[in-house]
């Protein structure tokens, strides 16, 4: 008989295996993966955007249901020390921020929130002005999925714009078309 966690890993995508290898407890996970590696992805945002880290619903289904928020719960502590706010959330701010982003916003990778939790830092989005306010990380969080979409249009143009390339290298023109025509009528 198979367990409930081995079904689970049966229904992995093969990314997702392997970061589950990698990382096979939340609290591995909780140790790589926590708010000061902000420094160290925040100089490669293409790799934030398309790289290959988990979104918040993959935690879930990766560590089980809640593990998305406990993840969030971390990046939004450090955030809050950093600004030095002079009243940190309390635990039901917090749990209910990070609830709402884990559940409208479950397609964001791990690294794009990190991503986004450094640009906030670095004042690029709304700030706080002394005290927390949940819906500033909010109303910045939409702001960054702006920047987001923008990194995927240029990415799509550029993709077009190799495929128009490519496309040129085979292509013909107007009177090699007529002369191939009329040799093949011959």
């Amino acid at each position: 008989m198979q367990t409930n966690s081995s079904v689970q890993e049966m229904n992995l995508s093969p990314t997702l295996m392997k970061i589950k290898n990698k990382y096979p407890t939340l609290k591995e996970f909780l140790l790589a993966i926590n708010p000061e590696r902000q420094l160290q992805i925040c100089n490669d945002p293409e790799n934030c955007y398309f790289g290959n880290s988990p979104t918040l619903t993959s935690l879930n289904k990766l560590y089980g249901q809640g593990a998305a928020e406990v993840w969030l719960a971390a990046e939004v502590q450090e955030t809050c020390l950093f600004m030095g706010i002079k009243e940190m959330p309390d635990i039901n701010q917090t749990e209910k921020l990070v609830r709402i982003i884990a559940q409208q916003y479950g397609y964001l990778k791990v690294d794009e929130l990190q991503l986004f939790f450094f640009n906030f830092c670095s004042a690029k989005y709304r700030h706080f002005y002394s005290t927390f306010d949940p819906s500033i990380i909010i109303l910045s969080l939409r702001d960054f999925l702006s920047d987001r979409s923008r990194a995927y249009e240029k990415r799509e143009q550029r993709e077009r714009d190799r495929e128009r390339e490519e496309w040129k290298k085979n292509a013909i023109t107007y009177e090699e078309y007529q002369r191939r025509k009329k040799e093949m009528r011959q």
